[in-house]
């Protein structure tokens, strides 16, 4: 997350599937700033995002962002301003629903 703490509660080898959600560790995590995700394995955090907008989550290896490494999320705004969030650039790559989302 960029500017923002988090803490680590799963992280496994292979595929993550739903069933893994019962490993998690939300008792005693410990607040960080970054964390790696190693090839074929995943990583997974708990943030609170406590301010409305995009918030970006990416690769520190500016080499590999071509790769998918860098992804935004983001905290609904029903506010129509463009001091709070822009538009999502024009030639940005989207996957999933994000696709279908409404522009500001």
């Amino acid at each position: 997350m960029d500017g923002s703490s988090f803490y680590v509660v799963g992280f496994g080898k292979g595929k993550w599937t739903p069933d893994v959600r019962r490993t998690y560790n939300l008792v005693d995590g410990i607040t960080r700033y970054t964390t790696q995700v190693y090839p074929n394995s995943w990583t997974t955090i708990l943030v609170s995002l406590d301010n409305k907008g995009m918030w970006n989550l990416r690769s520190a290896i500016w080499e590999n962002r071509y790769l998918g490494q860098d992804l935004y999320m983001r905290v609904w705004n029903n506010e129509q301003s463009l001091y709070t969030e822009t538009n999502v650039p024009l030639n940005a790559l989207f996957c999933s629903k994000a696709k279908h989302l409404p522009k500001l």
